[in-house]
């Protein structure tokens, strides 16, 4: 064979070669790009507080893991917004007792007949897709037909994903929560807010998908 047979088997190789690498490159640009356009929209999208008129509803489902959650959604429950509260995710070792007395710590006072009347505690949940689905049990063993929805302002688009397929045929209202301060106002200055905003950033994006993806399965 000659070289410049040679030569031209190399460059018929390279060519196919160099048109994969940047088809993939390309890809991998685009699919940042969006990434990080998500990412910001998901920040802009972001509540920055509760709304200024509470809404009312049957019942309020708040949920475990940040700070002013629970203490915010039995002031909703004292105030007349609901019949019930759930709290969802609660530890085993806590009992109505000690969530009593958390609250009084919190300058939240829940007086023995309320406690036993109108909060449940819930502590089959241990993640916000079990959280949807022991609230979507609860409202459907007590009949309501309508929720506030409480969780800390970051965490509620990920939570309405979820919250909503599990419960397509309730009304759910928003009631978001901004974590005590100094907050997330100015998060990336922070490693501790940037990886909590990133996390929950890619947590959505994966609940988004899942749920996606399983609407469109048949049956």
């Amino acid at each position: 064979m000659s070289t410049e047979s040679r030569q031209d088997g190399r460059n018929w190789k390279a060519g196919p070669l160099r048109g994969w690498l940047v088809g993939i490159l390309s890809v991998a640009v685009v699919a940042g790009g969006l990434w990080v356009g998500g990412f910001f929209w998901f920040l802009a999208a972001m509540p920055s507080d509760a709304p200024r008129a509470a809404p009312e509803a049957d019942a309020i489902v708040v949920l475990t893991g940040g700070s002013r959650r629970i203490p915010v959604a039995v002031s909703l429950l004292l105030e007349g917004h609901a019949k019930e509260l759930l709290v969802t995710g609660v530890n085993d070792i806590v009992s109505p007792s000690e969530f009593r007395a958390a609250m009084a710590e919190s300058g939240v006072a829940v007086d023995a007949e309320t406690m036993a009347c109108c909060v449940a505690l819930g502590y089959g949940a241990h993640d916000t897709i079990g959280n949807a689905e022991e609230a979507a049990g609860w409202m459907d063993a007590g009949g309501y037909r309508s929720m506030i929805l409480v969780t800390s302002n970051y965490h509620m688009a990920r939570s309405r994903i979820e919250f909503r397929a599990a419960m397509p045929d309730i009304e759910i209202s928003e009631y978001p929560v901004r974590p005590a301060d100094p907050g997330l106002a100015e998060w990336w200055k922070s490693p501790q807010s940037r990886f909590l905003i990133l996390s929950e950033y890619v947590k959505y994006q994966a609940a988004w998908l899942r749920v996606t993806l399983a609407s469109m399965m048949p049956g």
